[in-house]
């Protein structure tokens, strides 16, 4: 049997890369920990009017670093945070870790008896390590990717699946390789699955697949949904596997409908359950809690801007200040979705005249210069103040702070049976698809978005979708 080393050829350095990015976030979050530290120690000697030493500090540093070090690395791990950067996640996985590293270094800390008088080394350098691993991170991910993009590395990929699934997978791929989070796909030949591929391959179409699979020329396979039959997905399982190259599955958007999957006992088979896309349960309470103290809080923060912006649009023309839209809320219930006024009165019944200019595809309606925006109007939408009367929404239950963007009726009657599944749960005033490209996404990629929030939702991820729409809204990113 001829043996091939593992650090030899394309893959060989793959591995050098991967190996060398686990050591340099691992350095990051250690660093984190020691400038954590010792931040909160100093802060805490200058509050209380003493000199900031730098050896005392190092004396009372030295003894939590090794423990504190260890078990936020051990769980950075599990948190999957040393993974490919597609899968590490962002700031609100980075949270989530560090507090379950605080709460497990306080736990050990009681369980041994150490003697302390206060909370605060606890609560600060859960804050202070946590703004440092995000920031440090964050510039790492942007100066890597520049680094990748200079260099032009990309992944190579073969897709395999009928036409229809593996065209738009292609175009997805192709759209995203400007993406600077991640590495750039490049699409290097699609192909019909078919039975029989590798020493045994008859077809010619089989034989021409077999070819394909060259660790040389292509770096991964993505089948697209159910590629074919069983026995020739297995076989081409068996090649990659070979060969070693990695095989990924893009899902159909019935896939993606799935919340989670359990396996479920059965005589001599095995199941899973497919839960379907809704929040239940302590999961609704929990962001309905969320929503009501938040959006009350922007209520009484943002009223100085809502009256401004009254005053504006009624001052312009006299007219109405508020527009309200009937749009499909959970459950295809129909609410009046209220926004400030930015189009003349009586649009609604000029759209007809407009759907041939119509800029988006799908079910959405969208012109970058509609002509019926008035003066105060465009304002109001360059920074999107038009939809902070959604807010009153929001406190009724009729919408979220974030969650799929409810549609118009118009925009509804075009949606097929399964877009309309992404209506389990509340609509939201921002989403994913508003912090990932906004307009510049196609219609499937939004309903994509929309069915990974409610598969991953958290009260971090609402967080973090929330502070992200502020600088995509100042820098109008992909907004008309």
């Amino acid at each position: 049997m001829r043996f091939v080393p593992i650090l030899r050829g394309r893959q060989g350095r793959d591995y050098i890369r991967r190996a060398f990015s686990v050591v340099a976030l691992v350095a990051i979050d250690v660093s984190s920990v020691f400038l954590g530290l010792y931040a909160v120690l100093a802060f805490k000697l200058f509050l209380q009017g003493q000199a900031i030493d730098s050896g005392a500090i190092w004396s009372v540093e030295q003894k939590a670093l090794p423990l504190v070090t260890i078990t936020l690395v051990l769980v950075f791990a599990k948190y999957g945070m040393y993974a490919e950067r597609e899968q590490r996640g962002g700031s609100s996985r980075v949270l989530s870790a560090v507090t379950v590293a605080t709460l497990i270094v306080l736990a050990l800390v009681v369980a041994s008896g150490w003697r302390f008088s206060t909370f605060y080394i606890f609560y600060s350098s859960w804050f202070v390590i946590s703004v440092l691993v995000i920031v440090l991170r964050a510039s790492w991910d942007s100066v890597t990717a520049l680094v990748l993009d200079w260099v032009r590395f990309e992944r190579r990929a073969l897709l395999v699946g009928s036409p229809d699934m593996t065209t738009p997978i292609a175009e997805s791929l192709i759209r995203s390789s400007t993406d600077r989070h991640g590495v750039a796909y490049r699409v290097v030949g699609t192909h019909s699955l078919v039975a029989g591929v590798g020493a045994d391959a008859g077809p010619p179409a089989a034989r021409e697949l077999d070819l394909l699979l060259d660790p040389g020329r292509i770096d991964e396979v993505i089948l697209a949904g159910s590629a074919g039959r069983d026995q020739a997905i297995l076989d081409l399982l068996d090649v990659c596997r070979r060969r070693g190259i990695p095989v990924r599955l893009a899902p159909t958007t019935a896939q993606l409908l799935s919340h989670s999957i359990r396996a479920v006992p059965a005589p001599g088979l095995p199941l899973f359950e497919l839960r379907p896309p809704v929040l239940s349960g302590i999961a609704f309470l929990a962001k309905r809690g969320f929503d009501i103290v938040v959006g009350g809080l922007l209520v009484i923060v943002l009223s100085p801007v809502l009256l401004l912006a009254a005053l504006a649009i009624w001052f312009e023309d006299r007219g109405p200040v508020i527009y309200r839209n009937r749009r499909m809320g959970v459950e295809e219930h129909q609410f009046d979705c209220l926004k400030f006024r930015t189009m003349r009165v009586g649009a609604d019944r000029m759209q007809g005249d407009l759907e041939h200019r119509n800029e988006a595809d799908g079910a959405l309606f969208k012109i970058s210069d509609d002509p019926r925006v008035t003066g105060v109007g465009r304002v109001l939408r360059r920074f999107s103040i038009d939809e902070l009367p959604q807010l009153f929404n929001v406190l009724r239950g009729e919408m979220s702070l974030v969650g799929p963007r409810p549609l118009p009726e118009r925009d509804y009657l075009l949606l097929d049976d399964l877009h309309r599944k992404r209506y389990l749960v509340l609509p939201g005033m921002t989403g994913l698809w508003q912090v990932s490209g906004r307009a510049d996404l196609s219609f499937d990629d939004l309903v994509r978005l929309d069915f990974y929030y409610i598969e991953t939702w958290s009260i971090w991820l609402d967080l973090v979708i929330l502070v992200r729409t502020i600088p995509a809204v100042v820098f109008r990113r992909g907004a008309y």
